[in-house]
């Protein structure tokens, strides 16, 4: 059951409010995700069930730390685009391809592949899944009557209304914080507004389980600013949090990065002022 619109007409196109692009479409256009459209003056999720990528995969490679440990969970994705353009993703032959094909799966078939394979959960992951709201509020709802806890590897990049909705029906999420600064943010991601910190709040506050992964994609002058405004910005909500470090390996547009391990142990030394449940992601 949806709630909210997600989308208002302006003149003679029609404005979706799903993420702050807020892409503004003419009939028959695809928005910066390649999974919504304006059809006849509604917005369409043209990916619905079309899954592109699917894996049983450990969930501590979500990775979680602190939910279903020990676990494997079913991950998939959806035909679309991120709606961030990290520079250095690893997913981007997913994430940011527009040719990618897929294959239709119904709900039910996801919840009894599953129950087959002794998944304890089903995660969406590989691209940025509160794209596909529809089909995640459907399927989060179906997994809340079966009692199948239902995940999410997420940026987080997405409005307020709909994460309201999203929180709902969602068990526990990995959340990428990518930046302690607002410049940084948006230099590498490509975009100039910064909402994840608020989402990070209100995901906490509505009793979801979350865990934070923070690329450590800085260079050495910029570490410790980044890392402490993290960790001031993290404690602020709960010390408990579990932190995931991730070091960023040369990919997409980060072809020619060298990653200076002396960074993973000073992150994880600043991080530590404030936060109890730290984790390197190697």
């Amino acid at each position: 059951m949806f709630n909210i619109e997600l989308y208002k007409k302006i003149g003679d196109k029609i404005q979706c409010s799903l993420c702050p692009h807020f892409c503004l479409l003419k009939d028959g256009e695809i928005g910066k995700c390649r999974a919504r459209k304006n059809n006849k003056g509604k917005i369409e999720l043209i990916s619905y069930g079309m899954v592109s990528s699917m894996a049983v995969d450990p969930i501590k490679n979500k990775p979680f730390k602190k939910f279903l440990v020990g676990s494997s969970t079913l991950t998939f994705a959806l035909i679309g685009k991120c709606n961030l353009h990290c520079q250095f993703c690893e997913n981007h032959k997913i994430s940011q391809d527009n040719k990618i094909e897929g294959k239709y799966f119904s709900i039910s078939n996801l919840i009894k592949m599953a129950r087959e394979k002794n998944c304890k959960s089903i995660s969406m992951s590989y691209n940025e899944p509160t794209l596909f709201y529809e089909f995640l509020i459907n399927l989060g709802e179906r997994c809340k009557q079966e009692e199948i806890p239902f995940l999410l590897k997420t940026n987080a990049y997405v409005n307020k209304e709909p994460w309201k909705e999203i929180c709902k029906v969602v068990d526990a999420m990995n959340i990428d914080l990518k930046a302690g600064t607002t410049e940084s943010f948006k230099a590498i991601t490509g975009c100039s507004q910064y909402v994840t910190k608020d989402r990070i709040k209100e995901a906490y506050e509505a009793g979801v389980h979350i865990e934070i992964s923070i690329p450590l994609y800085y260079s050495d002058d910029e570490l410790e600013e980044e890392i402490n405004n993290i960790g001031i910005f993290l404690s602020s909500i709960d010390r408990e949090i579990p932190c995931h470090l991730l070091i960023i390996s040369p990919s997409y547009l980060y072809d020619d990065f060298i990653f200076n391990h002396e960074n993973l142990s000073k992150a994880k030394n600043i991080l530590s002022s404030y936060m109890n449940n730290i984790y390197e992601v190697i």
